[in-house]
């Protein structure tokens, strides 16, 4: 079932990348840290997109295995070119940042893919600051009516996630 908490915990995931990126320490291990946090923040929101549009996910952390899904499966994802370039990259971050002690990722692919991943995550609009199609009242109100009440005062960022869930039931009414 697609839940926004998963496109909330992506950008969790990218807002640790960041902090720890930012953190001078004087240990390549932070970076490997930063790498795998930005692998999570693809693949949830991979997952997250192809929940939305009903696909069973498989326990996988192969990127270029979710993006055929998501290509397969019509899921409302905009991928990047350098997600799509660098899937077999990230999904290999994802065990050997964690387990392979001798594993090093490289300051300046750290450097890239935290650019990277922030335009990603922008182009999806999984962003604190309301996406422009909600800026319009009637859009908002609109994507409001297939929400259930409980669930209709929510924040900018938690609405963003819900365009994602229903933007082509939207853009068909």
């Amino acid at each position: 079932m697609c839940d926004v908490r998963l496109f909330k915990s992506a950008y969790l995931d990218y807002q640790a990348a960041l902090t720890l990126y930012k953190t001078p320490f004087p240990d390549e291990m932070f970076l490997n840290i930063a790498a795998y946090h930005l692998q999570q923040c693809v693949e949830k929101i991979l997952k997250g997109a192809l929940e939305c549009v009903g696909v069973t996910v498989p326990n996988t952390h192969r990127i270029p295995k979710l993006l055929q899904m998501v290509i397969h499966n019509g899921a409302n994802v905009k991928v990047t070119e350098w997600v799509d370039d660098h899937a077999e990259m990230l999904s290999e971050w994802e065990a050997q940042s964690r387990y392979n002690m001798d594993f090093t990722v490289e300051k300046r692919k750290i450097d890239r893919a935290i650019s990277e991943t922030g335009i990603f995550l922008k182009q999806n609009g999984i962003d604190e600051a309301l996406r422009l199609e909600l800026c319009r009242q009637e859009m908002r109100e609109k994507l409001l009516s297939f929400l259930p009440q409980n669930k209709q005062q929510c924040s900018d960022f938690e609405l963003n996630c819900y365009y994602i869930m229903f933007e082509k039931r939207l853009k068909k009414s």
